[in-house]
């Protein structure tokens, strides 16, 4: 993957950042697949492609299952509206068919 800006001329940040990342995504009280689809969610409220990719592909790794990934998209749709269905629909897709074939 390429750098981005701020690992180049921030590298010290950027560190700092991963290790929040690590932090909080650990298991706690909520378990890190819990917390994935926590990202998940958040990133399809967020319109982030690319954040949805990174955090489905892990639940996916994490055992998540196709019924958890429809009930939080729906928690999702619930919260912020049908536009989530139509926006969603290819992205999620594309990667549980691609988790699929592995």
């Amino acid at each position: 993957m390429e750098k981005s800006l701020i690992e180049e001329e921030l590298n010290e940040v950027w560190k700092s950042y991963l290790s929040l990342v690590d932090g909080v995504m650990a298991g706690g009280a909520l378990s890190t697949k819990t917390k994935e689809l926590m990202a998940v969610v958040l990133s399809i409220a967020g319109h982030c492609e690319p954040c949805i990719k990174i955090h489905l592909r892990r639940a996916i790794k994490l055992g998540t299952t196709r019924k958890e990934i429809a009930e939080s998209i729906a928690v999702t749709l619930l919260m912020m509206g049908g536009t989530i269905d139509i926006w969603t629909r290819f992205t999620i897709r594309e990667i549980m068919d691609q988790s699929r074939a592995m």
